[in-house]
């Protein structure tokens, strides 16, 4: 044989041998393990929202009832779920911060920033709540600048070590994770105002390929309708489907091999016990999105309804951790020789802390807290203390937001039963009267029943008794600013026939109710047949009865030649929660915050006793 056809032999020889070892390379890959979470708002600790779950437990066939919340519990899950597992990431669903309890929300949701950093948070997408205070704050949120920046001054806010700045050297760096917004454009520049995706490429181990793995992250296409209209200026809310269907495309020319999407958008299910995987009567405004996926998506991570879930629909795999810190999800992705994506399983698991006073049953237990991150939360705890402590009034009785109706629990309504927004409540009507004095030309005040988080108590459970600041905030913790506008007899009643017309007659229901109600201040009443239909278009609504709506006795006046000077959020304002009559107000008078006005009522009525809800009157039984 000639030496050249000896050359040429071990060159085939050689190219034979890589041939197969590249195969190998490229035909084995390890499995990712995604940990999801949705709707943090913020609660750092079991005391700021006192959540539950039913779970199944051996021998109790309807579940036993556990203890949820807190992220110093969920750091120690979240560890757990990453043990044994080379290729982890942890992802949100949005809604990490906005609406939160007292300790964050006082520091501008920086400690819930520090402590989802220090959880190790890698993406998220936006949720409408990132939005409240507006694109150049949630910019100062996700540390875009590359610096240190601290809340600006703005009145009692802005003070740096007392409610900003307050990690070590009284700086904050901003979130270490990455925001999605792939449907967000800011008009000004005709970018989304955060990247569309996030591209996760796991490390090759030997003969192992790290697969890589795509997400799309934004959130649903009518959050200005649900946020401060200033928050969302400029800014264009895109189709969810379409957008998640360019992006998953461009990952997969990107090489992703599986595409995940983290979408502030979800559904319901009718099941009672955490961590159900077989999805009863899937429902929601999700599942039109879904319908219109392509199959390049293989995972949809998803939030805003507060529930939990693990669904399989139209060959993708769809899940929800919960709210408030509940639970966590751990998907488990496989893929095949030529590293397409071969299966997909979640489970939904409890944080289920310590804070129970009865044992539970055998197979439930608490876990740990994670004492740095603990550490961590009661340092924020500690600087919140003392402004929240302040005593700014007192009451002769709890003032009461209205409790959900029976079947809330079950069938996914009440604001994941939590209240009714369907009637009017004490609370509301408080929070109506207390913004209606911020000004001193006021008629009429109106805030919807969305607006109104918690009931109000004493700090000590005895009456007549203290409020705190913290308890008065939590009530209303948005930092919202107020404004007065100018409306005639029928702009008002277009708005409150906005109460049950599309889309509020499905968006916000209750057995027995539909639609928001917004609680009106002292002096206004109206009456409303319920037997009349609800869903009418908007502008057609008919469910105020004629002639009903009083101001301190006198008719309004229907000609359209009075203007009342009216007050609201700048939620309300901007048209939010489908109240867009309230943008048709002329001559906007900006005012304080909307918590300055609920302290400076509560210091002027002393010992404030509520009064039964009756500025609303309903007609007939019909919802």
């Amino acid at each position: 044989m000639s030496r050249s056809l000896v050359s040429q032999g071990l060159l085939i020889a050689l190219f034979c041998a890589g041939s197969v070892h590249a195969a190998q390379d490229v035909h084995k890959y390890s499995p990712v393990r995604i940990i999801a979470f949705n709707d943090v708002h913020g609660y750092l600790s079991p005391s700021d929202g006192s959540t539950t779950a039913v779970v199944p437990a051996p021998g109790i066939a309807a579940g036993t009832t556990v203890n949820t919340g807190g992220l110093a519990y969920m750091s120690t899950l979240v560890s757990r779920l990453k043990a044994g597992h080379a290729n982890t990431i942890v992802v949100a669903a949005g809604d990490n911060i906005g609406a939160s309890p007292f300790p964050s929300n006082i520091a501008h949701d920086e400690p819930t920033v520090d402590i989802l950093n220090r959880l190790g948070l890698q993406v998220s997408s936006v949720g409408n709540h990132e939005f409240d205070k507006g694109l150049t704050e949630l910019d100062r949120i996700q540390g875009n600048h590359g610096v240190s920046t601290c809340y600006p001054a703005d009145g009692q806010f802005g003070v740096i070590g007392v409610d900003t700045c307050l990690e070590a050297g009284n700086t904050f760096g901003g979130a270490k994770w990455t925001y999605l917004a792939a449907n967000v454009v800011n008009n000004a520049t005709g970018q989304t105002i955060f990247p569309a995706t996030y591209l996760q490429k796991f490390p090759d181990v030997g003969d192992t390929k790290g697969p890589v793995v795509g997400f799309v992250g934004l959130t649903f296409r009518n959050t200005p309708l649900e946020v401060n209209q200033t928050g969302v200026a400029g800014l264009t809310f895109g189709d969810e489907a379409t957008a998640i269907n360019q992006a998953a495309h461009a990952l997969r020319e990107r090489g992703a091999n599986a595409v995940v999407v983290l979408i502030h958008q979800g559904g319901f299910t009718t099941s009672t016990v955490y961590g159900d995987a077989t999805c009863p009567g899937f429902n929601g405004d999700l599942l039109p999105v879904l319908d219109h996926l392509s199959a390049e998506v293989d995972v949809v991570v998803s939030g805003h309804t507060h529930t939990d879930y693990i669904c399989h629909y139209k060959g993708k795999l769809v899940t929800q951790s919960g709210f408030y810190g509940t639970g966590v999800t751990s998907i488990d992705l496989s893929f095949d020789a030529s590293g397409e994506v071969e299966g997909r399983k979640a489970v939904n698991t409890p944080v289920i802390n310590d804070t129970n006073t009865v044992a539970y049953p055998a197979g439930v237990s608490a876990l740990a807290k994670d004492p740095v991150i603990d550490g961590a939360i009661q340092h924020y705890v500690s600087l919140s203390a003392a402004a929240g402590n302040t005593v700014v009034g007192s009451i002769s009785a709890p003032v009461l937001i209205s409790p959900p109706p029976a079947g809330c629990a079950t069938a996914g309504t009440c604001d994941s039963a939590k209240r009714n927004k369907t009637v009017e409540s004490a609370m509301g009507d408080l929070q109506a009267d207390a913004f209606l004095g911020a000004f001193t030309d006021s008629q009429i005040a109106f805030v919807q029943a969305g607006a109104v988080r918690t009931s109000l108590d004493t700090t000590t459970g005895v009456y007549p008794g203290p409020i705190s600041y913290s308890g008065l905030f939590a009530t209303a913790p948005f930092h919202d600013t107020l404004y007065e506008i100018s409306m005639t007899g029928p702009q008002i009643k277009y708005v409150l026939e906005q109460q049950w017309e599309a889309p509020n007659n499905t968006a916000f229901y209750a057995p027995g109710g539909v639609g928001e109600i917004l609680m009106p201040s002292q002096g206004f009443t109206y009456t409303w047949d319920s037997s009349l239909p609800a869903g009418a278009v908007v502008g057609a609504g008919n469910r105020v009865v004629a002639g009903t709506m009083m101001l301190n006795g006198t008719p309004i006046d229907m000609s359209g030649a009075t203007t009342y000077r009216v007050v609201v959020q700048g939620f309300l304002a901007g048209g939010g929660d489908s109240f867009t009559g309230f943008k048709s107000g002329t001559n906007p008078v900006q005012g304080g915050f909307d918590i300055a006005a609920l302290t400076n009522y509560m210091k002027s009525h002393p010992d404030y006793l509520p009064g039964t809800p009756n500025r609303i009157t309903k007609l007939g039984n019909a919802p």
